[in-house]
């Protein structure tokens, strides 16, 4: 019997999880990247590999833990689309919880070239 890899958008909220418990894990967050991928988590379009690095190397330091769920799809046009909700503990000792739907680009190595988040619950 033969395993499917994991989807880009797998691979990227369980490696999420992994670089908040484990910062030496952040290469494996950023290796789901493309060099020249586009993220947008807000409003604000974050573009290349250095920019992505710096918005989560921001988002593991702010956060001392965090378990994401999800689904995963893959829709008619080869996008990934994932219905998300995670809780969290920030590094100021808040908890919160925070839901979404991230949708995905891949390109043909298997990276995301552009992440689309809209939050369905905002951080809180």
């Amino acid at each position: 019997m033969s395993r499917t890899p994991p989807l880009a958008l797998d691979r990227y909220l369980a490696a999420s999880d992994r670089a908040i418990a484990d910062h030496t894990a952040m290469d494996e967050l950023l290796d789901v990247f493309a060099p020249e991928a586009v993220v947008q988590i807000d409003d604000t379009p974050i573009r290349g590999a250095e920019a992505i690095r710096e918005f989560y190397r921001g988002y593991v330091n702010a956060h001392v833990a965090s378990q994401h769920f999800w689904n995963t799809t893959v829709l008619t046009d080869g996008r990934q689309r994932a219905e998300w909700v995670c809780a969290a503990r920030t590094a100021g000792g808040a908890v919160i919880t925070v839901a979404g739907v991230e949708h995905a680009t891949i390109g043909p190595d298997d990276r995301i070239v552009e992440l689309r988040n809209e939050f369905t619950r905002p951080p809180a």
